[in-house]
């Protein structure tokens, strides 16, 4: 593997650092209110690149660590004053203590690692994570057409992709009794868009989608803030634009009929329909 060729694709694929921390501002509201509660509370972020997630956790009032196995994109974190360092963060993550960590985040990881090891993560993060304590998991959304045929197989230490049930089950084989998945990263115009079409079912689903998990117990007045942002919903899913598609379809075929059919019932010529 030429290592160099992995720093370029970085370089040429990702997000600019402005453009990451407006994605994860999503995620603010769901960790906000953990800072009420619990006194310095610590964010460990599970393959943190270059920090800019745990840079606006700290600017909240967060103690943060992150680990990454990338140096190059550990440059730029150890640049902010983070504290991350170069590592396995499966491996740091089974020595953190007993309900230690007061959120736990890992944005485009797990597609990186096996089953085995995706099953480990979810099962430390029940033991690291406070009562009430967040996880955070953000993956390629395997819903999205464009995303499991091309985009996902251009990062080559991609393993597979996770569909959004199989998180979920994940979640609740391992406790979490409150959870949340939110898809992100579509286009905005499809929102209000009636007439779909097949160019909008393969690119216009959420690119992305996260699971928010809130570990059991914990102060009451916590689960209850955390309980309203795990209410919300975001983004467009592929049964969603189906829907449209059918109906615009249908509506389609009505017209077709109706153009076929002269007005005493016999057949018409389309071709001479505007």
């Amino acid at each position: 593997m030429n290592d160099n060729f992995y720093e370029f694709f970085e370089g040429v694929n990702y997000a600019s650092e402005d453009q990451v921390r407006e994605y994860r501002s999503i995620y603010l509201s769901y960790v906000k209110p953990i800072l009420d509660f619990v006194e310095a509370p610590l964010a460990f972020d599970f393959g943190c690149g270059r920090g800019e997630w745990l840079e606006m956790l700290r600017e909240l009032g967060f103690q943060t660590k992150g680990i990454d196995i990338d140096q190059g994109m550990l440059n730029s974190a150890q640049q902010k004053g983070l504290d991350v360092q170069l590592g396995d963060a499966s491996a740091f993550l089974k020595q953190l203590p007993d309900q230690s960590v007061a959120v736990l985040s890992a944005f485009h990881v797990l597609e990186h690692l096996s089953f085995d090891k995706i099953i480990e993560f979810f099962q430390q993060s029940q033991r690291i994570l406070i009562p009430g304590g967040v996880l955070i998991a953000e993956t390629p959304n395997p819903e999205n057409l464009f995303v499991i045929t091309s985009n996902f197989y251009l990062d080559h230490t991609h393993i597979r992709p996770i569909p959004i049930l199989q998180m979920i089950n994940l979640a609740r084989y391992f406790g979490y009794q409150k959870y949340s998945v939110i898809r992100l990263q579509e286009d905005k115009d499809l929102y209000n868009k009636e007439n779909v079409t097949f160019r909008d079912l393969f690119y216009g689903v959420s690119k992305d989608y996260g699971l928010i998990a809130q570990s059991p117990g914990g102060a009451e007045g916590l689960i209850k803030a955390i309980d309203h942002p795990l209410r919300y919903e975001t983004g467009i899913g592929i049964d969603d634009l189906l829907k449209r598609l059918d109906k615009r379809m249908e509506s389609l075929a009505q017209k077709v009929q109706e153009l076929s059919v002269k007005d005493d019932g016999e057949p018409k010529d389309i071709s001479q329909s505007n």
